[in-house]
């Protein structure tokens, strides 16, 4: 396999901007913490890591945990968790690799179980044993039906969990009540297996903890220029490094480096953070188990209750001409979200809204599951791309490439995702067409 074509420019690519209103990056002070300095002159490494999101930082701890030896060096040109990982609406559902082809074995089977749960367990390990602190809730998830297509949806996700022997309950009239009012929802799958959480701070503590097991973190640095080859060079706007292994960990942000071009839609996707609810106001929409909440259209809104009792929405995605990425304070997506969550919660009109941002993730055509594993001439190029609504499977990516690196084989390095072939995307000219056309048709079929 081969997606990576050669960058004949050396212009930095055009990916910041530093002010983003970010309810997840207030609560972590943001534009006050310490930025570690960038890389500047010449250096080696045994392990360059490109991207300091979930993916890159999992690897890096995963990396330095097998190989305490090799210098490993982390390169992220804002600061750790700044792109999607930081920006999402705070799910941490456990059930999203889990694969219909390990049925038939019931070894198989547990296999395809733990590997799912891993990406949650992970973090829940980064809290006790590393102190982290993300404002984990594993609550678990309740998905909403509007229509009778949508419930004939519900069944069918039951139905799949239930293959796998993880319980869930379909709730109607007043047993969907008690745990949420809405005039607009019909009926609901609550299942325990998920939970929420703050991703700034889970990515900001990442860093801090990856840190102390010894991985040299550069934020700052933005690449300009991969090269690849026996040893690989990794250009900066201040600097360089060599190494042997490389980590691309940039999800929807990598074919600005010339990989997974024509592979990969990088579409942009929006919130909002509500003003905190009253106490009135909580109890007027129930919620008081504080599941992560989303709904079953094809575009779907999906909401979490942070700690401070907000609500933050997402719905909304758009796709920029030429695999542009996204503005992070695009607020034209403002309206659309805030009257979709007036729609659900009629009883909240009237609340503020005192956060709205977006961020740039991956979209691909087909099954739409995600790849990890190793490319190059030389096989020593290790990625995970196609990460949209994954925060666990990002931390699974982690173990699954420095499993690949040490090569292993077990039940992560012989996954699905592994290695997975990526469906071709189309001409990038006519993806404006084809993106603006898939909404107008999804927001039909609602």
């Amino acid at each position: 396999m081969k997606y990576f074509s050669m960058k004949k420019d050396l212009r930095p690519p055009d990916l910041y901007e530093y002010f983003v209103d970010n309810h997840w990056f207030n609560t972590v002070d943001l534009e006050n913490q310490k930025i570690n300095e960038p890389l500047r002159g010449s250096h080696k490494a045994d392990v360059v890591i490109v991207g300091g999101g979930f993916t890159g930082l999992s690897s890096a701890y995963h990396i330095k945990q097998k190989f305490p030896e090799k210098h490993v060096v982390l390169l992220e040109g804002a600061c750790c968790g700044y792109g999607a990982s930081g920006r999402n609406g705070g799910f941490c559902i456990a059930t999203d690799m889990l694969t219909e082809e390990s049925l038939a074995d019931p070894e198989k089977m547990q296999k395809n179980l733990d590997i799912s749960f891993y990406g949650l367990n992970f973090i829940k390990k980064m809290i006790s044993e590393h102190g982290v602190d993300c404002d984990l809730e594993e609550n678990g998830m309740l998905e909403v039906a509007f229509t009778e297509k949508h419930l004939q949806g519900l069944k069918e996700f039951q139905s799949h969990l239930q293959s796998f022997g993880l319980d869930s309950t379909l709730l109607h009239g007043s047993e969907l009540e008690a745990e949420i009012k809405s005039p607009r929802f019909i009926a609901g799958l609550n299942s325990p297996h998920g939970a929420t959480l703050n991703p700034a701070k889970l990515a900001r503590e990442m860093k801090r903890v990856v840190e102390e097991i010894g991985v040299e973190v550069r934020e700052r640095s933005v690449v300009t220029r991969i090269t690849p080859g026996k040893i690989n060079l990794v250009d900066t706007e201040l600097g360089d490094i060599q190494a042997p292994i490389l980590v691309v960990a940039l999800n929807a942000y990598a074919h600005k480096l010339g990989f997974f071009k024509n592979r990969v839609f990088p579409i942009s996707v929006f919130q909002i953070a509500t003003e905190p609810l009253s106490n009135s106001q909580l109890e007027s929409i129930g919620w008081d188990n504080r599941q992560g909440l989303s709904d079953m259209r094809t575009l779907f809104s999906y909401l979490v209750l942070t700690k401070e009792n907000r609500i933050v929405m997402g719905g909304s995605f758009s796709y920029y001409d030429n695999d542009a990425l996204c503005s992070g304070n695009d607020k034209s997506y403002t309206p659309e979200i805030t009257k979709d969550l007036f729609t659900s919660f009629p009883q909240l009109e009237g609340l503020g809204v005192d956060h709205a941002w977006g961020g740039t993730t991956t979209y691909m055509l087909g099954e739409r599951m995600p790849s990890a594993g190793v490319m190059g001439d030389h096989k020593n190029i290790y990625y995970g791309v196609g990460l949209s609504e994954g925060v666990p499977t990002t931390q699974t990516f982690g173990r699954i490439i420095a499993d690949l690196m040490a090569g292993e084989s077990n039940a992560f390095t012989n996954h699905q995702v592994v290695n997975r072939s990526i469906a071709y995307a189309g001409p990038t000219n006519l993806r404006g067409i084809f993106g603006r056309a898939a909404k107008w048709m999804w927001e039909k079929a609602g």
